[in-house]
């Protein structure tokens, strides 16, 4: 069957014989034969990846691939314990990796059980089938609380809505009919059934134009097959940072062998000695620390409600530049509210909890008395309070009324004689209640179907002639403030003389207008202000009205004009990146448009988050730098994102933005005293080559220090506090090693070669306290540094305001475990260490505190003087 059809701006004959069926549908033969011809009604599963291969493929990192070449070097030298040691840390590198990521696949499994569902089929006698044998022209029927099987086009229908949110993210239920779409619309679909949806009530029956992955369910499955997911920001730093770390070892390493080779050194030796420069220099404890700082993220941000699937989305969220959001459920509370009424002539904001009248003022306004009472009896919905909570059941406009009707006190049951209940087809409701010796008919629809049956308005308690032109005028300003406009009116008969209602539908009294929307939750206006402060831009993408969407949007103060989805369909890619760049707000937007819109952003160099729950959002999830699912939402989005919020709730992803910076600026620490203290030990190796003297410190010693240091203190920055303000920084859009960190590599490596020599040099005629003295000197070096390397910007005396106990005794556990390793005996054996006395300890300490100050000196002066150095 041909995909391109547009089935719905097809008249219903056509499509019978384009599907070559009939409302009897189609026979149980040709069933068959058209079941071998499209296959099942199902979505076809990608292949699975062996829980192995799944498992090897976390060793496949750049990080990894260092820590194995360390391993394999120590092996080489016959360090066993520190081999053991290093592919410990690799080991539970990925199970810690497995365990995090081990549900990541579950996308299309989840697509297919929406799908796995029985269907009521006519093949010329009606009978339940299994969904999966559904074929094009099979004839469905549909009744409320059915799960729709397939696509079909609807060719009889009676009071049917149907729950779409799985494809269109909007909680609305959407009313549909039978009749020829005739304008070229690429939403509002109301003829046509999707495979996935609920019918929510009413009746009605369709010809099936579409099965399996030829669905709309199925199209966005096969678009998630096809889509790949991005490489996280981190990841992306972390390679290009492995990439310059392996150069730097592997080009010095050379360059020793060569300088030693030339100087006369053995060949043998020379190599073993570059391969212990090799060991100095590379920053084995690095993926452990990093694996360590995202860990504590995640857990920090579950506090937050927010679940992160994914180790590297923690930090990758500080990175976000733009943030493309839906509407319904995340910015607005997702239940409809009352918040305007028009009566008598007046405009009552009812989101004011003073203007809603008491029953003694609801007496001497009769007008909106009435217009809350027809919505209280126009109504098939359910809404109480128990111990102050509301219990609501039905269609969320219709809740809607009754929660305005409960604030205004109308509590009383009617007695019902007549009713007409809500057809799309005839847009209104009608219900009559027996007050006394009279009938009281009252009629709930769109503002043009309740106005035609009307001749009168209720103005001031009195009856006047209907000024139509007027009501329809108010009525449009509402629409374009983007509300939801039900009109009422009433009537009133003798009791004798009451028929039926279908008999007193002319001559009505106009009562009034009841105005909702789904309202902003109130943390989002905070939250889209700290977005603003922290430069990510916030971007709305949804499927309902653009009058709807603008008018929640400039109530949230996300600025900019709103595009629709069918002129988008007519730009290409250049036009629509120009309209991207100044256009905030997306309305009737399909799930291709809503990828296309992402990868044309990615394009444009932001690093996109993009919010989702349902179905429909999947691919652009899957697509996102970092999906952001709704804990509400569908298995499928949760299984497309890398993070999942309990809360459903916007103002979270800021506070998850506030986290992945923590966790940026923390591995940024990480990296500013690790690597500085490795390049200035491989330096240490490198100039006693260059010079062609004794080494200062020996590979057994430098093994020792980047074993205890790398537990003992590179470990405690993991568990720094917050820095401060962090939001009101730029998102973090440079590498993790930026010029200020680079500049630091270079000048503490150079300081502590210095610091190592001038004491080695001091007691050089006892090679053996010389070496211990040298190796107590970068230990202590370290120490200091570390105590600068709070932060990287905030001086010392501001990081001791910062609650980590962690790190002081981590330094004190260092010094302890130092003087065992200059005291004991056995360790004088192993690492070639001797006692020092109290003059000795004091020039360590006081050269090695060296760096702490010149750190704070180059804080002040980049912080004062060279600000564009920031980090």
């Amino acid at each position: 069957m041909d995909k391109e059809i547009e089935w719905y701006r097809t008249p219903i004959s056509e499509v019978f014989k384009l599907a070559k069926s009939s409302p009897q549908g189609i026979t149980d033969e040709e069933a068959a034969k058209r079941l071998i011809l499209y296959g099942y009604n199902e979505i076809k599963e990608e292949k699975k990846i062996s829980e192995i291969l799944r498992f090897l493929s976390h060793f496949n990192d750049p990080l990894i691939y260092i820590l194995m070449v360390s391993g394999l070097i120590t092996t080489f030298l016959l360090r066993y314990v520190d081999t053991t040691i290093i592919f410990l840390v690799v080991l539970i590198n990925a199970v810690i990796g497995y365990i995090q990521e081990r549900k990541a696949k579950k996308t299309i499994e989840s697509l297919k059980r929406i799908i796995k569902v029985k269907a009521r089929v006519i093949r010329r006698v009606e009978k339940e089938i299994p969904a999966k044998e559904l074929v094009p022209g099979d004839v469905i029927v549909l009744e409320a609380g059915m799960k729709v099987p397939a696509d079909a086009r609807l060719f009889e229908v009676k009071n049917l809505t149907v729950d779409e949110s799985l494809l269109t993210g909007e909680s609305t239920p959407v009313e549909k009919f039978s009749e020829t779409i005739q304008e070229k619309t690429a939403v509002e679909r109301n003829n046509m059934v999707f495979a996935g949806t609920l019918v929510l009530e009413g009746y009605g029956k369709a010809v099936v134009v579409a099965t399996g992955e030829n669905t709309e369910l199925g199209k966005i499955a096969k678009t998630v097959k096809i889509e790949k997911g991005v490489e996280t920001p981190l990841l992306r730093r972390i390679k290009h940072i492995s990439k310059f770390i392996f150069f730097i070892i592997v080009v010095v390493s050379i360059l020793n062998f060569i300088i030693g080779v030339l100087r006369g050194y053995d060949p043998t030796f020379m190599f073993l000695a570059s391969v212990s420069l090799a060991v100095a220099a590379i920053p084995e404890s690095l993926p452990a620390l990093v694996t360590m700082s995202l860990a504590i993220g995640v857990r920090d941000m579950a506090k937050r409600n927010a679940i992160v699937r994914k180790l590297p989305a923690v930090e990758s969220l500080g990175s976000v530049t733009t943030i493309c959001t839906d509407k319904t459920g995340t910015l607005t509370q997702n239940k409809m509210k009352v918040i305007r009424i028009f009566a008598g002539g007046r405009e009552y904001d009812i989101e004011s909890k003073d203007s809603i009248l008491s029953r003694e003022e609801l007496a001497e306004h009769l007008d909106i008395y009435l217009t809350i009472k027809a919505g209280y009896i126009c109504n098939t919905a359910i809404y109480f309070l128990k111990d102050g909570e509301p219990i609501t059941s039905g269609d969320p406009t219709e809740v809607a009324l009754l929660e305005v009707a409960s604030l205004a006190g109308i509590k009383k049951q009617f007695k019902i004689i007549d009713e007409i209940p809500f057809d799309p087809a005839l847009r209104y409701m009608a219900t009559a209640v027996k007050e006394g010796e009279f009938v009281e008919i009252y009629v709930k629809g769109s503002i043009e179907r309740v106005l035609s049956m009307c001749r009168w308005a209720l103005a001031e308690g009195k009856v006047v002639e209907l000024d139509e032109h007027r009501i329809h005028k108010i009525a449009s300003e509402f629409a374009l403030r983007g509300l939801r406009v039900l009109a009422f009116a009433y009537k009133f008969v003798d009791l004798e003389e009451f028929g039926s209602i279908e008999d007193n539908l002319d001559d009505l009294i106009f009562l009034g207008l009841q105005c909702m929307i789904d309202p902003p939750r109130e943390e989002c206006y905070e939250a889209i202000k700290k977005c603003k402060e922290a430069g990510v831009r916030v971007i709305m993408i949804t499927g309902d009205h653009p009058s709807t969407a603008l008018f929640i949007a400039k109530e949230l103060d996300i600025n900019g004009s709103v595009i629709t989805g069918d002129k988008i369909e007519k730009m290409n890619d250049e036009e629509l990146k120009k309209v991207l760049k100044k256009t905030n707000v997306f309305a009737r937007i399909l799930p291709k448009m809503k990828l296309r819109i992402v990868k044309l952003l990615q394009e444009m160099g932001e690093i996109v988050a993009v919010t989702g729950d349902g179905v429909n959002d999947a691919p652009a999830l899957k697509r996102a730098d970092i999906g952001v699912a709704m804990g509400s939402g569908t298995e499928v989005a949760k299984e497309s994102a890398e993070i999942i919020l309990l809360d459903d709730n916007f103002a979270t992803i800021v506070e998850a933005i506030d986290e992945g910076r923590n966790v940026f600026r923390k591995i940024q620490k990480i990296l500013a005293w690790l690597l500085p203290t490795n390049v200035g030990e491989g330096l240490v190796v490198l100039t006693a080559f260059l010079l062609g003297i004794t080494l200062p410190i020996l590979p057994v010693q430098i093994l020792w220090i980047n074993t205890v240091t790398a537990v003992l203190l590179g470990t405690t920055l993991v568990f720094e506090p917050r820095e401060p303000n962090l939001l009101k920084l730029k998102p973090i859009t440079g590498e993790l090693l930026n010029p200020a960190i680079l500049f630091r590599i270079i000048w503490v490596a150079i300081v502590l070669v210095v610091c190592a020599y001038f004491l080695y040099f001091r007691y050089d005629e006892n090679e053996l306290i010389a070496r211990t003295i040298a190796m107590n000197t970068i230990v202590f070096f370290e120490i200091f540094y570390l105590l600068s390397s709070r932060s990287i910007d905030l001086s010392f005396i501001k990081t001791l305001k910062f609650k980590n106990r962690a790190i002081y005794l981590g330094i004190l556990a260092m010094i302890v475990l130092q003087l065992v390793a200059t005291y004991s005996p056995h360790f004088n054996v192993i690492l070639h260490t001797a006692p020092l006395d109290a003059s000795m300890w004091l020039e360590i300490v006081t050269v090695s505190s060296l760096v702490f100050l010149l750190a704070e000196l180059e804080k002040y002066i980049r912080i004062n003087f060279y600000k564009k150095f920031l980090t």
